[in-house]
């Protein structure tokens, strides 16, 4: 595949750095990328959130909260379905200890 040609740029000089990644699903957008590859191969969406917070406790995240919206499952009125999973105690949050 010739990059220039692709980006319509055959006249000027383009520098492509390509780094590795060491914990790819640490990262949000990476993490939300694969979760919207995951329902376009029409996956299940809960599958798919729960795929999703096994590949974060695999790369040693604090916690995560997945939330999805839509016409989930095809459904005529859409909604929004969330799960969250190893949160910390934040500074706001009361503790009745």
């Amino acid at each position: 595949m010739n990059v220039q040609k692709e980006l319509n740029c055959v006249n000027r000089k383009i520098n492509i750095a390509i780094t590795r990644i060491t914990n790819p699903y640490g990262h949000p957008n990476i993490l939300a990328e694969f979760i919207a590859g995951q329902l376009k191969n029409r996956v299940s969406f809960r599958k798919a959130m729960k795929k999703a917070i096994e590949l974060t406790e695999q790369a040693d995240t604090k916690g995560i909260q997945v939330q999805i919206a839509g016409r989930l499952d095809g459904k005529e009125i859409a909604r929004a379905e969330w799960i969250r999973d190893n949160l910390i105690l934040s500074s706001r949050t009361q503790t009745g200890y």
